[in-house]
């Protein structure tokens, strides 16, 4: 009987710290904060303009019909005054945050970055070059938007 009423106390002392726990993971305990956006020709759209600072998991759906990616860069400049040469932002002229490298439509792609407080632009940089034809720049195309990042 002694034994019944220990594993009694043991288990009504456990049950508590294993709900704590388990409500933090399900709350985003982690601090992790999630944006979904959608990449297609030619927009990126976050389901949000802005969020808190932190750790932020970016979960892209490419719903186009080619390939894109998405470029994370910290700026002070309008969406579309980032520099360009040749069709492509000039990636050495910009501070990328980190970056979800060209992925096939029809799928999605994640990245958790830690992101500080200020303004972002999210692009997608790819250009293609087919002979004879102009080149095809998606940030020029439409390929971009404004981010906040708030305290």
């Amino acid at each position: 009987m002694t034994v019944l009423g220990r594993q009694s106390h043991w288990v009504w002392g456990i049950i508590p710290a294993v709900i704590s726990v388990l409500l933090l993971a399900g709350c985003g305990g982690g601090g992790v904060k999630e944006v979904k956006a959608s990449l297609k020709e030619w927009s990126i759209t976050p389901e949000v303009s802005q969020i808190e600072s932190g750790k932020v998991r970016f979960v892209v759906a490419n719903d186009g019909s080619e390939p894109h990616e998405l470029v994370i860069i910290r700026s002070d400049l309008s969406s579309d005054a980032l520099p360009v040469v040749d069709g492509k932002v000039d990636e050495e002229r910009v501070d990328i945050i980190d970056e979800i490298e060209p992925f096939a439509a029809g799928t999605t792609e994640q990245k958790t970055v830690d992101l500080e407080a200020g303004k972002y632009v999210l692009i997608c940089n790819i250009v293609e070059r087919v002979p004879g034809e102009p080149v095809e720049s998606h940030y020029e195309k439409g390929m971009r938007t404004a981010f906040l990042v708030t305290d």
